[in-house]
């Protein structure tokens, strides 16, 4: 039986599928270029989306469990388990990632150095 508040919890959980991937950027992107280490800190980029994921997926996990099948859940939980996936899996991917937004977004005049 769906209860009332399963939408606003598919919403939530989103949200929070969203912003586990979409932290990247603004972490490799914006945070990274003002520390001596750079992209080379793309480990603190990856705990915090899974960290994000997990709240999400924890959020997702009692609708889904009484069977609720919303799309925006299901898209959600998804891009959770997605990210967890990858950040287990397929670290390497995500580092050239980090380290290409880093060097874009990064000013040339600060000898962006990202091979450290």
């Amino acid at each position: 039986m769906p209860r009332g508040e399963d939408g606003f919890v598919a919403v939530v959980a989103l949200v929070f599928g969203v912003l586990a991937w979409a932290q990247m950027p603004a972490l490799c992107g914006f945070m990274f270029s003002s520390t001596l280490a750079g992209a080379g800190n793309f480990i603190y980029s990856v705990w915090l989306g899974a960290l994000i994921a997990l709240i999400g997926l924890a959020t997702a996990a009692g609708p889904l469990l009484r069977g609720r099948r919303d799309p925006l859940l299901l898209i959600g939980a998804a891009l959770g388990i997605a990210f967890l996936v990858c950040a287990l899996v397929a670290p390497v991917p995500y580092e050239s990632a980090c380290r290409a937004t880093f060097t874009a977004f990064t000013p040339h005049w600060q000898g962006n150095d990202v091979s450290r």
